[in-house]
């Protein structure tokens, strides 16, 4: 594994930045979905970053800061500024708090440092982003790694920007330019490993997990069609698959930096069962001895397939079941039924891999009724833990475009658009308020049974363990009673 560039105290070329917090709470940043406020204390790895920084070190000296891991605050990101003064500064923002991150592109005018945003808020509102914050320089419109490649490359050597696919920017009479988009990149083993190295793996932290985790990519593009997902808009829907062997290598320096427990990042990791059976009997075979957890999609899986997942050392999917409702399964084009959901958390269960279900409530054709139906399914269902989001129509899906179609869109401030956080759509039969009352009733009639307080109050082992559940309680149960931030 290569040593961090940085720490020869080179001079910062291109810095790579997860920014600070707007207000001392964790907040979840990911280059293809929607960043949302965490009440997990969940402290994502900036995998994607890595991603990008390992294009441009043959030429560039890089480094990477995740601003919401070492718990730096606005001025202290600042002073760090001022001390490296690097050249270009690379941001993922997000919808919910884009007014913050985009204070990157302030502080970055008095080291006369060059911004590029990426993210799918960016990719979906490129014009309307530049637009609006007069300080940033670029957007990356869609997958980054060449794109931004390119664009550094054309900057440092005088080209002209014009030529440089997927970007957004700015010419000299102040005329925002769209260049055309970039193809998507289809061999997904061209691209080096990412940078693990350069993030600060002690201080990521995802319950149930602990410490020290990171991501690992092992595909981009979701062929299926769900009207809320923002992935698709950063990725397409044409599935790209790194091989077995790409995989198996990664894992392998992974460990050499004494990385054990990691999450496969993908759409939806069991699409292709073949591709799945192969790099888990690679995993196997190559001893290992991790423990990873992964997405699945509940139409996907098979009792082999499971099976081979829990010997490659998987002990956790989680599932998008979005509803216990088949009408607001049809209406947001999920294409699974309820059975199919019951079958894939029943066979999941049975092989020894704890489920972790996700449900959403407020899509399209959501009533009081069909809230219901969700608790009650997933009380059902033999869920080791469940999510309940907040139906989101985040730019560039088709959810959105059919919420200002109909007009259910009551708030056009990005800083609204938090899944777990607000609500920011009415429908004649069920207002922005009863889909908040909704969620918090789903967590109540879900976490708040003696059997599930018994299971996680046991669970403990030492006193952090303790300190952290105690941490996480308090937080949901404000949340489920109306007192949350």
């Amino acid at each position: 594994m290569k040593a961090s560039k940085s720490s020869v105290n080179a001079k910062i070329d291109v810095l790579f930045v997860n920014p600070p917090s707007p207000d001392g709470s964790i907040y979840i940043r990911d280059i293809d979905r929607s960043g949302r406020y965490t009440r997990e204390g969940t402290i994502w790895p900036q995998a994607n970053l890595a991603y990008l920084a390992a294009v441009l070190e043959d030429r560039y000296c890089v480094d990477l800061i995740d601003c919401i891991a070492e718990r730096m605050t606005w001025s202290k990101f600042e002073t760090y500024l001022t001390n490296k003064k690097p050249k270009y500064i690379v941001t993922n923002v997000i919808s919910s708090i884009i007014s913050n991150d985009i204070r990157v592109a302030d502080i970055a005018k008095g080291i006369n440092a060059k911004t590029i945003a990426i993210g799918p808020h960016a990719t979906a509102l490129p014009e309307k982003t530049l637009r609006e914050y007069l300080r940033l320089d670029f957007i990356i419109i869609g997958e980054a790694e060449i794109s931004l490649r390119e664009l550094i490359d054309t900057i440092e050597d005088g080209g002209d920007l014009e030529d440089v696919k997927g970007i957004g920017f700015r010419k000299d009479e102040g005329m925002i330019k769209i260049n055309d988009k970039r193809p998507l990149i289809h061999n997904l083993d061209g691209l080096p490993y990412p940078r693990h190295d350069l993030l600060p793996l002690d201080r990521y932290y995802l319950p149930l997990i602990g410490k020290r985790y990171t991501f690992v990519m092992t595909s981009r593009g979701c062929p299926y069609e769900c009207t809320f997902c923002r992935s698709p808009i950063m990725w397409g829907r044409k599935v790209k698959k790194r091989s077995p062997d790409s995989i198996i290598g990664e894992l392998k320096e992974l460990k050499e930096l004494g990385v054990y427990n990691f999450v496969f990042h993908s759409d939806t990791f069991t699409l292709d069962k073949k591709w799945v059976l192969d790099l888990c009997k690679k995993m196997v075979d190559e001893k290992l001895n991790m423990r990873w957890m992964t997405n699945g999609r509940a139409d996907t899986v098979d009792e082999e397939m499971l099976r081979w997942m829990k010997r490659a050392g998987c002990w956790m999917i989680a599932y998008g079941f979005e509803s216990g409702s088949q009408k607001v399964l049809d209406n947001v084009k999920k294409g699974l039924t309820i059975d199919q959901i019951k079958y894939a958390a029943k066979k999941t269960k049975e092989v020894g891999i704890k489920v972790w279900g996700y449900f959403i409530i407020g899509l399209p054709g959501e009533t009081k009724e069909t809230i219901e139906e969700t608790i009650r399914l997933s009380k059902k269902l033999p869920l080791y833990i469940v999510n309940f989001a907040i139906g989101t129509p985040y730019p560039g899906t088709e959810f959105y475009k059919l919420s200002e179609k109909n007009g259910w869109l009551i708030s056009t401030n990005w800083e609204d658009y938090d899944q777990n956080y607000s609500a920011t759509v009415s429908y004649d039969n069920l207002s922005s308020d009863d889909i908040i009352s909704g969620m918090r009733r789903a967590y109540r009639a879900w976490y708040l049974r003696p059997k599930q307080i018994a299971r996680f109050t046991t669970a403990v082992r030492d006193i952090n363990g303790l300190k952290v559940l105690l941490s996480i309680g308090i937080k949901h149960i404000r949340m489920m009673y109306g007192y949350d931030r």
